[in-house]
C-alpha cells in the first residue's frame, strides 16, 4: 500500500528530502508544501547574487524536484493524527511528516528607539529572503556607491560586507563582539577574519545599537557609547531563529532525536530537519545548524529515517554534522566542515594556511581553515571516521 508523506518547506532540507524519497524507489507519495505566494529559491544566492545585482530573482529559483509544490502555507499540525491545517482552510493527513520550514532572520530588539520607523522607510532591512535581496538591490541602485552599515559580525555579515566592498560600496561593520564570529567558528579563524576586515572598512566592535534615526536620505545608528554612524542603508545580520507551524511556533524550534524524529511526538513519524531542528550532540548542549549544505544532508537523513520507520529501508544511524561550508571574504576563502560551535577546544594543525580542528572531549567534531581547501579535504576522512564511530 502506498504511504503518503507531507514535506513542509521547499528550501534545502525539504527539497533534499523530496529527492531522496523519489530516488529510494519505494512506493511513497509525496506532497511538498511551500508558503503561500512563495517561489522556492536558493537562499545562498540572496546576498551573493540578487542583493548586489548580479542575478535576477528567477535565476535563484530551485530546480524541479519531480513534485509540483503546493503553495499553501502550513499553519498547524496535529501531532496525534499528522493532519496539517493550511492557509486556505484545507486539512490533510499523512502517514509521515517532514517539517523543513526553515528559519527567519533575527531583528533588532524592540526597545531600540526608532527601529520600526527605519524598517518601514526601507532604510533598514534583514538579508534573508528573496524579498530582502530585492529590497537591498533597489536601495543600492538609488545611491551608488552607497554607504552600508552592517549590524552583525558572523559569516553572513562578513560575506555581505566583502561582496558590497568588491562592488564599490562603502561598508561599516557594527558588531557586539570584540572578535566577531568567535562563538561560531572559533577564535583562531575569527581573528584571521578580523584581520581581513580591518584594512577594508570601518569596524565598530564591542558595540550595540541603542537608537536608530531615519532621515529622508540616510539612516543613523547611535551606538551604546554615543557614537553616531550614518549610511544610506542598514542591514541587520544577527543570525536566524527557527520558524515552524503550531504547536512549535515559539522561538525554541523543534527538538529532535538522533534520527531527526520530533521529541515532542517520538512515535508519530514526524521529523524535523534543517534550520528548524534542534539537535542534541552527545556531551554537548542543544544546538541548531542553519547553512545550506548541512540542511541538505539533514533532509536526506530524515527521508532515510522515515523510510526505515515505515519498514522500507535500512537504519541510517545517528545524524551528526560533517557537511562542508565555505564563504569568500576579501579575496580569501574560509572553509570548514562539521559544526565548529560544538567544539570545546581547538587544535591548530597548520598556520600557513590556517587549519583548526575543533574538539569535544578530545574528539574531532569540526574543521575550519583560511585558504585551506586541500588541507580540509585531507582531514575530512578523520572527521568522518569519528562521526561513524559515534553512530
Amino acid at each position: 500500500m502506498t504511504s503518503t508523506v507531507g514535506i513542509i518547506g521547499a528550501g534545502a532540507a525539504g527539497t533534499a528530502a523530496t529527492k531522496a524519497l523519489h530516488a529510494s524507489g519505494v512506493d511513497v507519495e509525496v506532497e511538498l508544501f511551500t508558503r503561500t505566494g512563495e517561489q522556492p529559491s536558493n537562499r545562498t544566492l540572496v546576498n551573493k547574487g540578487v542583493a548586489i545585482g548580479l542575478l535576477e530573482p528567477h535565476q535563484a529559483a530551485l530546480p524541479d524536484v519531480g513534485v509540483v509544490p503546493t503553495a499553501d502555507t502550513v499553519r498547524a499540525i496535529d501531532p496525534r493524527t499528522r493532519e496539517v491545517r493550511l492557509d486556505s482552510g484545507e486539512r490533510r493527513a499523512f502517514d509521515a511528516l517532514v517539517i523543513a520550514s526553515g528559519s527567519r532572520p533575527r531583528i533588532l530588539d524592540e526597545e531600540i528607539i526608532g527601529r520600526d520607523e527605519a524598517v518601514r522607510s526601507g532604510r533598514m532591512t534583514t538579508l534573508h529572503s528573496m524579498a530582502d535581496g530585492v529590497r537591498v538591490r533597489d536601495r543600492l541602485a538609488h545611491a551608488s556607491p552607497a554607504r552600508v552599515l552592517i549590524l552583525g559580525g558572523g559569516l553572513v555579515a562578513s560575506e555581505t560586507a566583502s561582496l558590497l566592498t568588491d562592488a564599490g560600496h562603502d561598508t561599516a561593520l557594527i558588531a557586539r563582539s570584540l572578535v566577531p564570529g568567535a562563538s561560531a567558528i572559533g577564535e583562531p579563524a575569527a581573528r584571521w577574519l578580523l584581520d581581513l576586515h580591518q584594512p577594508q572598512h570601518a569596524a565598530y566592535l564591542g558595540r550595540s545599537p541603542r537608537m536608530i534615526r531615519t532621515h529622508s536620505d540616510r539612516v543613523a545608528v547611535v551606538l551604546d557609547d554615543g557614537t553616531r554612524v550614518e549610511g544610506d542603508l542598514a542591514i541587520v545580520a544577527h543570525g536566524t531563529a527557527p520558524t515552524a507551524p503550531a504547536p512549535w511556533t515559539g522561538p525554541e524550534g523543534i527538538p529532535v532525536d538522533s534520527h531527526l524524529r520530533s521529541l515532542h511526538a517520538p512515535d508519530q513519524r514526524i521529523y524535523a530537519t534543517g534550520g528548524v531542528a534542534v539537535h542534541h550532540y552527545p556531551g554537548h548542549s542543544a544546538y541548531r545548524i542553519d547553512h545550506w549544505d548541512d540542511s541538505t544532508a539533514q533532509g536526506v537523513h530524515a527521508a532515510q529515517a522515515l523510510l526505515h520507520d515505515l519498514g522500507m529501508a535500512a537504519d541510517p544511524g545517528t545524524y551528526l554534522p560533517v557537511s562542508t561550508f565555505s564563504v569568500r571574504i576579501h579575496g580569501h576563502t574560509l572553509i570548514g566542515a562539521g559544526h565548529p560551535a560544538l567544539g570545546t577546544s581547538t587544535r591548530i594543525v597548520s598556520t600557513d594556511p590556517l587549519l583548526v580542528v575543533h574538539q569535544l572531549g578530545g574528539v574531532p567534531v569540526a574543521l575550519t581553515g583560511i585558504d585551506a581547501t586541500r588541507l580540509v579535504h585531507e582531514y575530512l576522512p578523520e572527521l568522518h571516521a569519528q562521526v561513524a564511530a559515534r553512530r
